[in-house]
């Protein structure tokens, strides 16, 4: 007698990861928009192409890492992350994550204890590749050290111009003031 056997192809199973995009601008000026709005096509293009990745959230900031202006929406995709509600993270590059070390750091290590991977797009790092934790902190310090030179650079130019008489920022006029006395 000859047993029938029936062959059943092995189906790879895969869970989807739920992946989010983070993205930032430190301004709301036409420029910065138009490169918010590249950000957003350019990750979400990424994720399409990925069969296993499924976009589950965009979030957007408009602020400056540098004055410290709070981030909603990076709050809550670190929430979302704390929720299990994401695997995965893109972002554009760390400049975008963050400008402050010790902030971007203590986020990358909270996203890591969540188990959520953070990829850096324009640098190909990945926080699932132990090699790119010391790459992440470099660039986030020298991103840090580029923001705080170029402030310095503005504040010393606006004191020179405001020396020398030739700043702009005190030709305006004074509405609401009076000037018919001279005080000594």
């Amino acid at each position: 007698m000859e047993k029938k056997v029936n062959y059943i192809p092995a189906v790879r199973s895969f869970r989807q990861k739920k992946v989010g995009i983070y993205c930032r601008v430190s301004t709301n000026d036409t420029e910065q928009l138009n490169s918010l709005t590249n950000q957003i096509s350019a990750l979400t293009r990424l994720v399409s192409t990925v069969d296993e990745w499924r976009l589950v959230d965009c979030y957007v900031d408009i602020a400056s890492a540098k004055k410290k202006s709070p981030r909603a929406n990076f709050e809550r995709m670190l929430e979302d992350c704390k929720n299990k509600k994401l695997d995965i993270v893109i972002t554009k590059s760390v400049s975008r994550f963050g400008r402050d070390t010790v902030d971007t750091l203590k986020a990358l290590n909270l996203m890591k204890e969540y188990e959520v991977r953070v990829i850096f797009e324009q640098e190909s790092l990945d926080t699932k590749d132990v090699e790119s934790s010391l790459m992440i902190s470099i660039i986030e310090s020298l991103a840090q050290a580029e923001n705080e030179a170029r402030s310095d650079n503005i504040k010393w130019g606006i004191r020179q111009r405001a020396a020398q008489g030739t700043s702009k920022l005190y030709d305006r006029k004074s509405y609401g003031y009076d000037h018919d006395k001279i005080w000594c």
